[in-house]
Parts: structure tokens; C-alpha cells; sequence
């Protein structure tokens, strides 16, 4: 069996709808730490982090930190290639720990899918009608 971090076991954890805002919210502290923001700042999450201060070393620091974090290696240039925590935060639920996101949000119906489950229904209500 494969250990967890902490990270990893809260996400586990938490119920996966809720998932995502919880990882959002570790990534922004982490963010937050290396910017000497403090706990009531608001760290916008479609601003780079560059614009707001963060160091090419705050950037290597926030990598590795994210990396034990996450029990997962991380290329070098990934916060350069994802400049804001929301577009950082879409890479780690896609690419970096995705069995954790795929199951949260089911996809939508197939059209077709949809399209015959209420042909079926009509059909059924009437032959009941007209039976």
C-alpha cells in the first residue's frame, strides 16, 4: 500500500465534490506562506503570482514544498508554465493527482444517452395511458 501524505489523505478524506476547494485552499496557503501574506489577505487566483511578488527562489521553495506535499515530483518550470493558482490548481487536478478528481464531477449525459431515456419514458407512460 502506497503511503499518503497528509495532503493527500485530507483530499482522500474529503467527500469529492468538495475536493477541489479543498486543495485550492492548500495551494493558497502555500502561496500565501512565501508571499508573507497574511491569513485575511485575499490571494486572487487569476493574477500571476510573479506580479504579486513571488521570487524566481519563492517559486523553487513553493515547488518543492508543493512536492512533499503532494508525494509527487514536479517539473522544474511547472509554476512558470501555470502563472496562477487557479490555472496551477486545474494542472494538479488533472495531471499531477487526478484519481482523486475523476471521480468528483461525473461528466453530463450523452445527448443520445439522454435522448433515449426520455423516448423510453414517453413510450412507457403511453402504453400505460392507453393501455
Amino acid at each position: 500500500m502506497t503511503s499518503r501524505t497528509p495532503w493527500l489523505q485530507e483530499l482522500f478524506d474529503t467527500p469529492p465534490s468538495e475536493r477541489r476547494t479543498l486543495l485550492e485552499s492548500l495551494v493558497v496557503a502555500e502561496f500565501k506562506r512565501e508571499l508573507m501574506m497574511g491569513e485575511e489577505d485575499v490571494l486572487p487566483l487569476r493574477v500571476s503570482y510573479f506580479e504579486l511578488g513571488l521570487t524566481s527562489l519563492g517559486a523553487v521553495d513553493t515547488r518543492q514544498r508543493l512536492e512533499r506535499e503532494l508525494g509527487r515530483p514536479l517539473d522544474s518550470a511547472f509554476l512558470f508554465n501555470h502563472p496562477t493558482v487557479g490555472d496551477l490548481v486545474d494542472f494538479l487536478t488533472t495531471e499531477v493527482v487526478p484519481e482523486l478528481f475523476l471521480a468528483a464531477a461525473p461528466g453530463p449525459k450523452a445527448p443520445q444517452d439522454a435522448e433515449v431515456s426520455t423516448k423510453d419514458l414517453v413510450n412507457d407512460v403511453l402504453k400505460e395511458l392507453y393501455q
